[in-house]
């Protein structure tokens, strides 16, 4: 896999941004071009890998194919970030979540459940009341970014958005996104 991506001059990330690419243009009925993959899998290849021991350009600007700038992928990237915030679903949180390993819920009765979904990724406390904005979801886990206050550097108290998982159990949609999908 890491050799098939030293021939396409990509990383693992950008080859998953790329898929998203194709498959955002193919909507759009249009080809989305790479800027970095310069054709030939050696050319690709000693881009990455040389015998100098020295990076190839000035880590500045790297060669592109024709018709692409260095900003086409950037551009790309926003365009895909727009569009994940577009199909994000508000929920509201009814019941909080602590995001410890080991937290409880109380439903009809107490329940007690280890935080084990197989995700290694960050987890997001939630509060009764909260609105989260929800852009992936997995059959009990639902990832969403909600905005929290908190000091910056400087100690003045600024909003910023967080995500995380939370457990699908605590949130419900919010009845005007259930209004858009009937819609």
């Amino acid at each position: 896999m890491q050799i098939r991506d030293l021939t396409r001059n990509t990383t693992s990330i950008e080859s998953w941004i790329i898929r998203k690419a194709e498959w955002r243009h193919s909507n759009l009925g249009t080809k989305f071009v790479y800027p970095y993959n310069l054709g030939s899998r050696w050319t690709n290849f000693t881009q990455v890998v040389n015998t100098t021991n020295f990076a190839k350009g000035d880590g500045y600007t790297w060669p592109l194919v024709d018709g692409t700038d260095q900003y086409t992928f950037t551009e790309e990237q926003i365009q895909q970030k727009l569009l994940k915030r577009q199909r994000m679903i508000e929920h509201v949180i009814t019941q909080p979540y602590n995001a410890r390993w080991f937290s409880h819920l109380t439903l009809s009765k107490p329940i007690l459940f280890c935080v084990c979904n197989g995700l290694d990724e960050q987890y997001l406390a939630v509060e009764k009341g909260d609105k989260v904005l929800v852009s992936r979801w997995r059959k009990r886990w639902l990832y969403g970014c909600a905005k929290r206050k908190v000091k910056n550097a400087a100690g003045n108290i600024v909003e910023k958005e967080v995500g995380g998982w939370f457990p699908r159990i605590c949130a419900m949609e919010t009845a005007e996104q259930s209004q858009k999908k009937i819609a």
